[in-house]
């Protein structure tokens, strides 16, 4: 069952930026950074966060009147799907992305010590293994650990019941760990030894 709504400081605001230019100037200053911040975590590229980020807002902008929704979280949950669907569809359309990703593990590698295969768990090395997830399964992940979703909140962006994003992130979980132990190459260590 999902949680109530809690009203917040912001819903007046979000009513008021059908109409009133000052109102989502407002919530562009408000949610800014939050869409730019999950879109550096999806894309690994600041560049394309920018560009992508631009164009959430522009797409915000020119269906805010259409927007059904009436509370903060309401938003919340709009501007997070078209900031999702805005970066799955950059990532389909370049091939970019994992040669972004090599430069990002190659320079992070190059900084970092390796005295085992557990030190050289880091985030490039954690970054590769999410890139072998399924694009739903990395916004899953962006929103619950970058962006601190709750299960309702991750739900509502991805039009998804609230329990099966629980269900799927545990499974993911599991995956990710699975794909760190083999590229650390790690064995599971026996419970009786």
């Amino acid at each position: 069952m999902a949680k109530p709504v809690d009203q917040t400081p912001y819903d007046d605001l979000v009513v008021q930026a059908r109409t009133q230019s000052a109102a989502l100037a407002e919530l562009y200053e408000l949610y800014y950074e939050r869409i730019y911040r999950f879109c550096v975590h999806r894309l690994y590229s600041t560049a394309a966060a920018e560009d992508i980020t631009s164009g959430v807002f522009l797409t915000v902008a020119a269906a805010i009147r259409q927007f059904k929704g009436g509370t903060e979280q309401d938003f919340r949950a709009w501007i997070f799907t078209i900031a999702a669907n805005q970066a799955n569809a950059y990532i389909r359309k370049t091939s970019r992305r994992k040669r972004l990703m090599e430069n990002v593990v190659a320079m992070r590698r190059a900084a970092q010590p390796q005295d085992g295969p557990w030190s050289a768990m880091d985030w490039p090395t954690l970054y590769t293994a999410i890139l072998q997830l399924k694009p739903e399964h990395q916004t899953i992940l962006t929103l619950r650990f970058f962006e601190k979703m709750d299960f309702d909140e991750i739900g509502r962006v991805m039009d998804i019941k609230p329990a099966t994003i629980r269900v799927t992130l545990h499974r993911i979980l599991r995956r990710l760990r699975d794909v760190l132990r083999d590229d650390l190459g790690c064995e599971e260590r026996d419970e009786g030894a």
